[in-house]
């Protein structure tokens, strides 16, 4: 059996949880709106898992909320998936969370199938008109234009065999690839207590291995455990490995102390415990607004969804070295660095990808600021982010010989100058002032072309940020 994770993504009430019911034949934690609160509000409010099999397959179900409120757990369902379902409602269409989801399953790179659903109550022209929009908004995207189209009724069972023939389908054309021989990494998402166990916790184990008697550390609250048992699908196994949906009973902790972002992983592990983040990312090519520095975000690590203070900039060569240089705007396609301040301490390593959010934004309106990947863990401050002033002079002639005026506004503001480098933009050359003449901050410059008399002279300083 290959062991596959398989998400459903879509707006509220159009029908994921009907459809996870219909394909469900082993339910597990928070599967289905078992939790009070579901029931009590109606929705999702929590990530939901169960299973079924198909032929080779065992498909674990990961039912995502679509309520604009819970962004955070969608983004966590993202996080832990090889493929998606998104269910759209044939009458009514896509919605403003049908957009948020095909965002971050684009930006994550998942493969998709759209699953038009409720066809037994929408008219032929809803239906074509809903495949039109649907099939528009999909070319539109980086990774997803080549995605299918399924139509069913979740309610009346109508199409789901065909559904099941095209997730068959594709994921025989996927290479699914395991990270078996790392350390052990299962983000932890529920973890309860059972009578006669003791403590249990779930997840998605997204690499390594893990076996009955294995010694463990639970991030980011420092706590050693002891694996007791394991299971997969109300099924005791001795091992477990990377893509397998497990239950783990552990000896050590106790259920109050583990949280939504905490992670179960190996003592030889690679993960980190921080709260200051450099990622390099991508501003998403329809996100309305600009990231300016010292905003106030939201940033998508693992499970975990936190507030954060961003500042982007650049690495550039200054003068044959490389510098940090603050961005003041980053504009929809922009790419840069930024770092991030967290409010929280997050488990991370090296290489994850990170989501920015504007969770202050309406709901009505697209929240996904970009993606990226960590590449460092390192401050605001430590990372010594500079900003470049430039000032303009000109060419003068002066008893037959040339300098440059407007750098400097006094012969001892000239002298502090000597030994900068300045350039000739329009010709491309390079100078580097060698000393003063008068009293008027004129300025002695090597050039290595020829100016003359009027050209624009640029000086660029480096000057702390922030």
């Amino acid at each position: 059996m290959i062991n596959v994770n398989l998400g459903i993504f879509g707006h509220i009430d159009h029908g994921k949880t009907s459809l996870a019911k219909q394909l469900t034949e082993i339910a597990s934690t928070s599967a289905l709106d078992k939790p009070p609160e579901s029931k009590r509000r109606g929705i999702t409010i929590d990530i939901g898992f169960s299973s079924f099999t198909l032929e080779n397959y065992r498909i674990t179900l990961v039912d995502a909320p679509g309520h604009a409120d819970l962004i955070k757990a969608v983004v966590g369902a993202a996080d832990i998936i090889d493929l998606a379902l998104l269910v759209v409602d044939a009458r009514e269409g896509p919605k403003t969370q049908t957009g948020e989801h095909l965002l971050i399953l684009d930006l994550f790179n998942i493969p998709t199938i759209v699953v038009m659903n409720k066809i037994d109550i929408a008219s032929e022209e809803d239906i074509k008109n809903t495949e039109t929009f649907m099939r528009a908004i999909l070319n539109s995207t980086n990774n997803l234009k080549n995605a299918k189209i399924v139509k069913i009724s979740a309610k009346e069972g109508i199409g789901i065999d065909g559904l099941k023939r095209t997730l068959k389908e594709t994921l025989d054309s996927m290479k699914i690839n395991r990270d078996i021989d790392n350390y052990f990494k299962m983000p932890i998402d529920h973890a309860f207590s059972i009578k006669g166990v003791g403590t249990v916790v779930t997840g998605t184990i997204h690499k390594g291995k893990i076996s009955v008697g294995d010694e463990m550390r639970i991030f980011p609250i420092n706590v050693d455990v002891k694996v007791k048992g394991i299971q997969c699908f109300k099924k005791d196994v001795n091992e477990s490995y990377a893509g397998d949906r497990a239950g783990i009973a552990l000896q050590g902790v106790e259920p109050r102390q583990i949280f939504r972002g905490c992670v179960l992983t190996s003592k030889d592990t690679k993960l980190e415990v921080v709260d200051k983040i450099v990622a390099k990312v991508k501003i998403s090519d329809i996100f309305k607004y600009n990231l300016t520095p010292k905003m106030k975000v939201h940033l998508n690590v693992g499970m975990m969804v936190v507030p954060a203070t961003v500042v982007p900039f650049q690495k550039m060569d200054f003068e044959g070295k490389e510098v940090n240089i603050i961005l003041n705007e980053v504009k929809k396609g922009d790419e840069c660095y930024c770092a991030f301040e967290l409010e929280e301490k997050v488990v991370a390593e090296i290489g994850d990808r990170v989501l920015i959010t504007r969770l202050d934004l309406p709901p009505t309106t697209l929240r996904i600021c970009g993606h990226g990947n960590v590449a460092e863990f390192k401050g605001i401050e430590e990372l010594n982010i500079k900003k470049i002033v430039t000032r303009e002079g000109k060419v003068v002639a002066k008893k037959d010989k040339l300098f440059v005026e407007g750098l400097a506004s006094s012969k001892t503001s000239a002298e502090k100058l000597i030994g900068e480098v300045v350039y000739v933009p329009s010709k491309d050359i390079r100078g580097i002032i060698k000393g003063t003449f008068g009293t008027k901050g004129h300025l002695v410059v090597e050039f290595d072309g020829n100016v003359e008399k009027g050209d624009v002279v640029i000086l660029r300083r480096l000057r702390n940020w922030g």
